[in-house]
């Protein structure tokens, strides 16, 4: 199944406290009457904490486009939610991988 360019129903809601469940973040929705088909607060696999971020299906454009409208800079607590348009892992800034170079010598030595 293949989603039309341009068409993302997957919302980012970040920078939330660890207190908050996916159950939370449904009745926050479905206060705004706004629909989804899952939603999902991710959890360290260790510990189970919570990682601050959830990803939340939209059952429609419109809904994905509410959640961001109504969520992104809402306070909570001490903070802001930050809520955006999921990207792909495709789509992630990538970090270049470790240097495989020796450590560098210390000011004043050469190396031998």
């Amino acid at each position: 199944m293949s989603k039309k360019r341009g068409s993302n129903r997957t919302v980012f809601m970040g920078n939330l406290p660890s207190w908050v469940t996916a159950e939370d973040i449904q009745s926050w929705l479905q206060h705004e009457n706004i629909t989804f088909d899952e939603v999902k607060v991710i959890r360290d696999f260790e510990t189970q904490e919570s990682k601050g971020y959830a990803f939340i299906e939209a059952a429609t454009d419109d809904d994905s486009k509410a959640i961001i409208a109504r969520f992104n800079h809402a306070p909570l607590e001490d903070r802001n939610l930050r809520v955006n348009e999921a990207r792909g892992a495709s789509e992630q800034p990538r970090k270049p991988p470790p240097s495989r170079r020796p450590p560098a010598s210390p000011p004043g030595k050469t190396r031998n």
